[in-house]
């Protein structure tokens, strides 16, 4: 008889942690009847038609989700569907969620508790509210205390994303890490800058996380040298970003797009940029970095705890915050570019990336849980 495994995701948006929870959910479709409740549309197209599709009725609902996805009816929502597919059953006594940060996935969390179901979190970011500066920070993480003891398993990212979690639960907890899978099946011949005339950033516009409020600042320094900056990604900062952009007299040399997809951004950076920009404050591990890298390009990466454990040489970071030390790098880069650290760094990084590694790393973790 086939095991059965239980995905819920309640996140309103497609972004990085849908797309990486579909994938897992995919590999194991192979080996596991697999069932998927979902908010987020994209799911449907995107699983393994093997996969039963199981729709919410509802989504994840800023601000405060903590509290409001709480007290909203959600939660009873969530048990009488979760009961309707056999939770208790001898099929169905664990449930996977996939947060993306410890607010998510409330409505299930509770139902969960109540039919006495394990839980198990792939999740990747373990920053608080509080260190991601939202608001009411100190209150949320203290809410958010309650919900930690309610996990028996979780699946992180990266080493510092265990660092993070460790803070908030037993040292007798099972954490596995599974590092993101590359994007893309072929890596680019590097391509050397002879000078950087394009720059992309990508990313949520949320300034708290990901910092892109550097970008005018750097652009304003940099317009008389012909940079410009491509700016691919939405979010709750956007209006007050492209006020900045005006403000700092960028506007013809900043470029905000709307989201691209993976192919679109992959012939945008192997054929029209010289360098991908990192300004984030703090990340679970940013797969447009990975992207840039396959695509052949440097990286400049804002050198945050995070991005430590990546080794990059110093060419490729710069001080946080630090509008003149971008701008120095920036410049310098077709002078400090170095062929052979460059493939050194996609040689460490790419290491357990790729897809059949990323598989089998998937098949592993979950034969353990």
């Amino acid at each position: 008889m086939s095991k059965h495994l239980y995905f819920y995701s309640d996140a309103s948006e497609w972004g990085g942690q849908e797309i990486l929870s579909a994938r897992i959910a995919n590999i194991l479709a192979e080996s596991y009847q697999v069932h998927f409740f979902f908010s987020a549309q994209k799911f449907d197209s995107e699983l393994y038609p093997s996969i039963e599709r199981i729709p919410l009725p509802y989504h994840s609902q800023g601000p405060f989700p903590i509290v409001r996805d709480r007290f909203s009816g959600k939660s009873g929502k969530a048990f009488k569907l979760l009961k309707e597919h056999g939770a208790g059953s001898a099929n169905f006594r664990q449930l996977i969620i996939c947060p993306g940060n410890i607010e998510r996935c409330i409505p299930a969390v509770v139902a969960a508790s109540k039919l006495n179901l394990e839980l198990i979190s792939y999740y990747p970011m373990a920053f608080t509210q509080k260190e991601s500066l939202a608001k009411f920070g100190t209150l949320r993480d203290r809410l958010a205390l309650k919900v930690y003891p309610k996990i028996s398993k979780w699946i992180v990212n990266t080493p510092y994303q265990e660092r993070l979690l460790r803070r908030f639960i037993p040292s007798e907890t099972p954490v596995f890490q599974l590092p993101n899978p590359l994007t893309y099946q072929e890596d680019a011949a590097p391509k050397a800058p002879s000078e950087v005339r394009n720059i992309a950033n990508i990313g949520r516009l949320y300034f708290g996380q990901k910092g892109q409020e550097i970008i005018p600042p750097l652009a304003s320094l940099l317009k008389e040298k012909g940079v410009h900056f491509h700016v691919i990604g939405q979010g709750p900062d956007r209006d007050i970003f492209n006020k900045m952009v005006q403000d700092c007299g960028t506007s013809n040399v900043v470029h905000n797009y709307s989201w691209l997809s993976p192919n679109e951004v992959k012939e945008k950076l192997q054929n029209q940029m010289d360098l991908l920009l990192v300004t984030s404050k703090f990340e679970s591990g940013p797969m447009v970095l990975f992207e840039a890298l396959q695509c052949g390009i440097p990286v400049l990466a804002a050198n945050e705890e995070y991005a430590k454990d990546y080794r990059l040489p110093c060419w490729m970071t710069y001080d946080p915050g630090n509008v003149q030390d971008a701008v120095q790098k920036i410049l310098d880069l077709p002078q400090a570019w170095n062929q052979k650290t460059f493939e050194e760094v996609r040689q460490f990084l790419f290491a357990g990336r790729r897809d059949q590694e990323f598989q089998q790393q998937v098949l592993n973790i979950f034969s353990q849980i």
